[in-house]
């Protein structure tokens, strides 16, 4: 399974403020980032649009999620409205695909999970019925937009400038992505020694593969020893 993370804006599109000074082209990066790392630390596959401040098309996005083999993408914004008291959480989907709005339900739910005040699961549509955001209209997987609070309400500005905030926010999503995938099981490898096969099988879990530490240094002919004190491995040669 292969997440495609999409911060939103960047580069010359930093537009997008608070009253004091949040910057969404730089609060979404980190909540994007924070993000990929809970995923990745739960065994799934993570590619960005940008983990950068660079310039990146809306075209460009969804081209690159389709490129990289995608299965799902994630584009993750925060919300702007004329009036300062409008709040809370939004994810938008398909108006067509119903996977796309069963991803946007498991996200919307994680949100409401920690806490957040949530506007719901929604659509929006241009006259001619298709997606109204690209990124969405446009993806050749399920997609949706996470709005995940109003940069122009004081009080979730502020909450948006703290890195606690911040992690809330991507422990959810990372949380919603989890529960719309479902348990993971790993890919098993064979391993083996200058062309032989050894009796010890990995386990591949996004880029890194796993093997038990004790079957594969006795393969390779090593003692394997542990410290209960230290909590450590040792490996030692066979004399």
């Amino acid at each position: 399974m292969l997440i495609c993370l999409d911060p939103g804006h960047g580069g010359n599109d930093r537009a997008n403020r608070g009253p004091t000074g949040y910057v969404e082209a730089d609060g979404v990066l980190d909540i994007a980032l924070r993000t990929r790392t809970l995923l990745q630390a739960a065994g799934l596959q993570v590619v960005m649009t940008r983990d950068r401040d660079v310039t990146v098309s809306l075209a460009t996005r969804t081209a690159f999620a389709a490129a990289q083999g995608a299965d799902i993408f994630v584009s993750i914004h925060t919300d702007a409205y004329s009036d300062p008291r409008a709040h809370g959480c939004t994810v938008f989907c398909s108006v067509r695909d119903d996977q796309s709005r069963k991803l946007a339900v498991a996200i919307e739910q994680a949100l409401r999970n920690v806490g957040r005040p949530s506007r719901g699961v929604r659509t929006r549509a241009l006259a001619d019925g298709r997606d109204y955001y690209h990124v969405i209209r446009e993806a050749k997987m399920p997609s949706v937009l996470v709005e995940c609070a109003f940069h122009t309400n004081p009080t979730e500005e502020a909450l948006l400038k703290t890195p606690e905030f911040r992690q809330l926010l991507a422990t959810a999503i990372a949380d919603g992505i989890k529960d719309y995938v479902g348990p993971q099981i790993p890919d098993l490898v064979p391993i083996l020694l200058n062309g032989k096969l050894l009796p010890v099988t990995g386990r591949l879990i996004g880029d890194v593969t796993y093997a038990p530490v004790r079957a594969l240094a006795e393969a390779l002919g090593l003692n394997v020893l542990w410290d209960s004190k230290k909590r450590q491995v040792r490996l030692v040669s066979r004399k």
